[in-house]
């Protein structure tokens, strides 16, 4: 499995066996898949008997509250003075995703990315697991698979290089890691290893309908309602097709969610016939508006997204824009304009 990056994977199991304290951190706005990654090596790590914690800046989503290990995490925007000897980050394409909060921690306590002048190996070993393309390579070890549909898959490729016991809570949180990264098993990504490595997973002792219950069945009635004012204030712009949606603070309290609680409503405006690519413009306080995208057919999201300093996958993208709701609309609706008109510009495959 990953034969190509095999001397990476055994250097990071390795390191793993012959360390005592580790951590671990997601990026920023946690999904399914690095949330899964970091539970499950706090699982395998705490088998044979490490020091590893789990920091998270924000609340867990609520949609994934039920992964084993969840109520370990610790939710803090203040890291330990205390450097551990590794320091795990998965499905973590760039340093400053981290979030500001970690990054200045980490910068407090000395780690830097190795393209800053101001890092210097020896405090900690900081290691990278991620699967997406455009990965910056900004740690001390970069195990970066484009390959594989999900982070998930590498970290199970590491845990059998690994040989530590494997507990079902662990098998469990990869399972949703990488069943979220692939819609359901159902994006283009999924393979025939995806299927497999999913296999195992379930012979390890995951249900697999009790892992989709959780994340995709349990919505609130007002994130219902939040996706039908979506929907309702859903635009179609037929010349250069796309469509987009957006929610605002004042629709998340109005139905008493949260920013996390909006991740089904760029899946759902995916389902549309036609247009095959949308937007969800998510606005923040303080002029800041998160994007997401998603494609289907030879739209590479990845294309417009790094047009605004963002990234992704190939049908799943993301970025992040300063300014307002009528201001991105108007920025991306340029962006298109330019892609649709140069197709050189926008990656196919």
């Amino acid at each position: 499995m990953f034969k190509e990056y095999t001397p990476t994977i055994r250097k990071i199991a390795r390191l793993t066996i012959n360390s005592k304290k580790i951590w671990n951190l997601p990026h920023e706005n946690p999904d399914g898949d690095t949330i899964g990654c970091a539970l499950a090596i706090h699982h395998a790590l705490k088998s044979v008997r490490r020091e590893v914690q789990t920091f998270f800046s924000e609340p867990v989503p609520r949609m994934y509250s039920f992964l084993p290990g969840a109520d370990e995490i610790q939710v803090t925007q203040k890291l330990p003075d205390e450097l551990p000897d590794l320091i795990f980050v998965s499905d973590n394409a760039t340093f400053e995703r981290l979030g500001k909060p970690y990054v200045n921690e980490l910068n407090r306590l000395g780690v830097y990315s190795v393209h800053d002048p101001r890092h210097e190996n020896g405090k900690t070993t900081l290691i990278n697991i991620d699967h997406h393309q455009g990965n910056e390579l900004y740690a001390d070890i970069n195990l970066v698979v484009p390959e594989a549909a999900a982070a998930g898959e590498i970290v199970y490729a590491i845990f059998r290089r690994l040989k530590v016991p494997f507990p079902s809570g662990a098998a469990t949180c990869l399972y949703a890691a990488i069943l979220t990264d692939t819609g359901k098993f159902s994006y283009s990504n999924t393979t025939l290893r995806t299927l497999e490595i999913a296999a195992e997973l379930v012979r390890r002792g995951v249900i697999p309908h009790e892992v989709v219950e959780a994340v995709y069945n349990n919505q609130t009635t007002g994130q219902l309602r939040l996706l039908g004012r979506a929907l309702a204030v859903m635009t179609i712009n037929e010349e250069l097709g796309y469509c987009y949606s957006y929610v605002t603070p004042e629709m998340l309290k109005e139905f008493n969610c949260d920013l996390s609680d909006t991740e089904y409503i760029i899946d759902t405006l995916k389902t549309l016939e036609e247009p095959k690519v949308c937007f969800l413009f998510k606005v923040v306080d303080g002029g800041l508006v998160k994007a997401s995208v998603r494609s289907r057919n030879d739209f590479d999201s990845t294309g417009i997204a790094e047009m605004f300093g963002g990234g992704g996958h190939f049908a799943a993208a993301g970025f992040r824009f300063r300014g307002t709701l009528d201001e991105v609309i108007a920025a991306v609706e340029e962006a298109m304009r330019k892609l649709r008109q140069d197709p050189r510009e926008r990656k196919t495959g």
